[in-house]
């Protein structure tokens, strides 16, 4: 009678910890830094990181909330500063500027489409921001790409490139790439 039920014991518990698995964080806090190539040049050259714009320390927070496991929805704020030895529109500015931008976008985890591993994350972007260059506001729409590793259950990684496309054109710090580095924490 023992070993019958030391067995039952065994099988109910078997059971129980097949069926238990992690559950996913509703919640994900984000800290890093952000780069901003607004140059906007006639020879199309974004890839030079000289025109890049970025500040020492930490410029980028991020919350993002998962209503599944695949869409999500991340509320971003940057700090930044334009410079005057860069190239701002295609031309240069006479001073360092301030930027602040905030944004609210929707992410869509595609990874699995790539059979990537359950370890990365790699999510387009749409939404739309309010930015302000020296006190000037903007709105505008943004698109981008993210790809995130996740380290282990609590950190992990992002790189990320956003356009930001702005409704008055005719200010400083319209039509923008934004990148960015952070490392995320799960809560």
């Amino acid at each position: 009678m023992k070993k019958v039920v030391v067995l039952a014991l065994l099988m109910v518990a078997s059971v129980t910890f097949a069926q238990e698995t992690k559950k996913q964080s509703k919640w994900v806090i984000g800290v890093g830094a952000n780069f901003i190539d607004n140059t906007n040049t006639i020879d199309n050259n974004f890839v030079d990181v000289s025109n890049w714009n970025a500040t020492m320390g930490v410029s980028k927070l991020s919350a993002q909330y998962f209503y599944n496991s695949k869409f999500s929805i991340s509320s971003e704020f940057s700090l930044n500063r334009l410079n005057k030895d860069v190239m701002q529109n295609g031309e240069s500015i006479a001073v360092n500027m301030a930027y602040f931008g905030v944004d609210l976008n929707a992410r869509y985890n595609v990874a699995n489409w790539f059979k990537l591993p359950s370890k990365y994350a790699l999510e387009p972007i749409v939404g739309v921001g309010a930015s302000w260059t020296d006190g000037t506001p903007n709105k505008s729409v943004n698109t981008g790409v993210s790809i995130g590793y996740q380290i282990n259950d609590i950190y992990g990684i992002r790189l990320q490139t956003l356009g930001k496309f702005a409704s008055e054109q005719n200010t400083v710090g319209n039509n923008m790439i934004q990148h960015s580095i952070e490392l995320y924490f799960n809560l």
